[in-house]
């Protein structure tokens, strides 16, 4: 699943992000594009649950 975050500009995002998701799923494979502000995520989790996650970690989230 891959998600574009466009409020994504650093890496404190990018770790809020990842410990959003890992909350929600421990086995969670992620990976971010800072340039394309895009977050990749490999999960058994709901794309829906996975949105949430970021949403709820403070950022807009929409798939790409």
């Amino acid at each position: 699943m891959i998600f574009s975050v466009p409020k994504m500009s650093c890496g404190h995002c990018t770790s809020a992000i990842e410990k959003g998701i890992k909350a929600k799923d421990p086995t969670a494979v992620i990976t971010t594009d800072l340039d394309l502000r895009l977050v990749t995520v490999q999960s058994d989790l709901a794309r829906t649950d996975i949105q949430k996650a970021i949403v709820d970690a403070g950022y807009e989230a929409s798939a790409a």
